[in-house]
């Protein structure tokens, strides 16, 4: 109940006793504290910018204290940091649901593209369906999500592949969603959501997928694939030649797999209960053959829940999908190994992009479903609100 995972690192951290970051305003009299690198936080997230010390506050019968004394200016300051990598946290960070998700796909998925525009939709479409605020915490986030938006949605450019962090990390993006919750309406409850956009070439290898313990810690999981590998789809949907391959589905799924059973410790007999949503990318290069009757191509709902019937519908439509395209093992694998998971079809662009050129589609970004299965994920977690119709 009081142990959370860090948005930032993602070990387990009690929030009854945080860490402290010094404010830089020491007290009268008092000689002020220097900014340095903080050793914790490069080894556990490879953050090397100077900042201010962080320390343990005093022994107190009171726990989770919101204030504490620097004992090396003697400044007060109200910053709490997580014990494990010193990261300063969200000032209502531990009073709320706060999954972390990680965004897992191979090389050539899509992934950095589909988080670049789910993020810049969370922040405003999504943010105006379900009438919250939503911020995104960190300069270095706020950088990194200015810069490919602009790359995508301006210059109409596909961003690079995502660089190989430590143990296939990179820096996780970390919302704050704040609405009225709890039985007291007039109140208002804050939840963090920390995206993480993993390393392609993580997948691939054994040795690759090993360094990935850190998937341990997230508490559900968006995988995005290509349906350009599924057996038989390549050929049915007539794709140029420059359009990239990546990984097998199977094979990515499989390996996700085995990091979460072998980190996890799940016995051979039982199903993983972590939460999966299977998303196949690109799905706009499936209308000419499916048609624009196809319930994929349905009409989006706005409505502020999480509409069940219609997921339902998708789920069911893509599993069809599977098994008609020589894919049948995929959802055998999933109904072996999961007790909680689901089918997507999405779009970040809309349209197909030019490869050969690394442009998007001169129409502009026009995403389809991008954020169904997010929404999902909330609804489990009690975020967002479950409908049977939207």
């Amino acid at each position: 109940m009081f142990n959370v995972t860090c948005p930032f690192c993602y070990h387990r951290t009690n929030r009854l006793y945080p860490l402290f970051v010094c404010s830089g305003w020491h007290a009268p009299g008092r000689k002020a504290c220097e900014k340095h690198v903080d050793p914790r936080r490069r080894t556990e997230t490879n953050y090397e910018d100077l900042m201010y010390p962080v320390f343990p506050s005093r022994a107190t019968w009171v726990p989770s204290p919101r204030r504490a004394h620097c004992p090396s200016c003697g400044g007060l300051t109200g910053e709490h940091a997580c014990r494990e990598c010193h990261t300063p946290l969200p000032a209502h960070f531990g009073h709320g649901v706060s999954p972390v998700i990680a965004i897992v796909g191979a090389r050539s998925t899509g992934k950095t593209v589909y988080l670049t525009v789910l993020a810049n939709h969370l922040q405003t479409a999504l943010r105006d369906r379900f009438r919250t605020s939503v911020w995104l915490c960190g300069d270095d986030a706020r950088h990194w999500l200015e810069t490919n938006v602009k790359a995508i949605f301006d210059d109409g450019t596909l961003p690079s592949f995502t660089e190989q962090g430590p143990a296939g990390r990179s820096e996780p993006l970390v919302f704050e969603w704040r609405r009225r919750g709890g039985r007291l309406r007039h109140r208002y409850q804050s939840s963090y959501l920390s995206f993480l956009d993993t390393a392609g070439e993580s997948l691939g290898t054994r040795r690759g997928v090993a360094e990935m313990k850190f998937l341990s810690g997230v508490d559900a999981f968006i995988v995005v694939l290509d349906p350009f590998t599924l057996p038989e789809a390549r050929d049915r949907l007539n794709l140029p030649d420059a359009a990239p391959t990546a990984a097998s589905a199977y094979d990515v799924l499989a390996q996700v797999t085995e990091v979460l059973r072998n980190t996890a410790g799940i016995g051979g007999r039982a199903r993983n209960k972590t939460p999966i949503a299977v998303a196949f990318a690109k799905i706009d290069a499936l209308r000419g053959y499916l048609g624009d009757d196809h319930p994929i191509f349905a009409a989006e709902t706005n409505a502020p829940c999480y509409d069940e019937m219609n997921g339902r519908a998708i789920h069911e439509s893509v599993r069809e999908l599977l098994r008609e395209w020589g894919a049948r093992d995929i959802d055998q694998f999933m109904q072996a190994n999961y007790a909680k998971y689901r089918y997507f079809a999405v779009s970040s662009l809309g349209r197909p992009p030019d490869y050969e050129r690394n442009k998007v589609d001169e129409s502009g970004v026009m995403p389809m479903r991008i954020a169904d299965p997010l929404v999902w994920l909330l609804s489990l977690y009690g975020i967002v609100p479950r409908c049977a119709r939207g």
